[in-house]
C-alpha cells in the first residue's frame, strides 16, 4: 500500500497539470521502509527528456541528489517516485517497469523497493492516479490510501 496526505496528492497534481501535455517526474518522501510506504510529501523534478517528453521522462539526477539530501537531513527518506500519463491511463508501462530502480538492478530480485504513483491527465486535468511496485521483475498494483 502507498499511503499519503492530500496536500503530497495536491502537489503531485499540480504538477502534472501544469507540465500537461508532456510527462511529470518527482519524487515521494517519508519515513523510511515499507512496505507499506508513506510518503509524507512530494518533490518536484525535471524530464530532461525533451524529445519524447509527451510519452517518456528522464529524472534530474540533480534534482534527485537534491530531494534524497534534503529528505535525510529530515530523517526521512525517497519512497518513491511519481510520474505523469498525458492523454493515457494511469498504467505502469513495459517502459516504466524497464527504469525502475528494482529492474534496473536485476537479478537475484530484491525485494520492492519503492512505491511509483502513476498519475493520468486527460485534456490538461488529472483523471486518476494508481500504484504499483515491482515485484520479481513485474510490476503489481497496490492500493492507494489518501489521508
Amino acid at each position: 500500500m502507498l499511503s499519503l496526505p492530500q496536500t503530497a496528492l495536491d502537489l503531485v497534481t499540480a504538477h502534472a497539470e501544469a507540465d500537461y501535455p508532456r510527462e511529470c517526474c518527482g519524487l515521494l518522501v517519508g519515513p523510511p521502509g515499507g512496505p507499506p510506504w508513506r510518503a509524507t510529501t512530494a518533490r518536484r523534478a525535471k524530464n530532461l527528456d525533451t524529445a519524447r517528453a509527451q510519452d517518456r521522462y528522464l529524472m534530474d539526477p540533480a534534482d534527485r541528489l537534491a530531494a534524497e539530501e534534503a529528505a535525510r537531513a529530515a530523517g526521512l527518506a525517497v519512497v518513491g517516485f511519481y510520474h505523469s500519463h498525458p492523454d493515457h491511463d494511469a498504467y505502469f508501462s513495459p517502459t516504466d517497469l524497464e527504469r525502475s530502480e528494482e529492474h534496473q538492478w536485476g537479478e537475484p530480485w530484491v525485494p520492492p523497493s519503492y512505491a511509483y504513483l502513476v498519475v493520468s491527465v486527460r485534456a490538461g486535468r488529472v483523471a486518476g492516479w494508481k500504484a504499483f511496485v515491482v515485484d520479481e521483475g513485474a510490476a503489481r498494483e497496490v492500493p492507494v490510501a489518501i489521508g
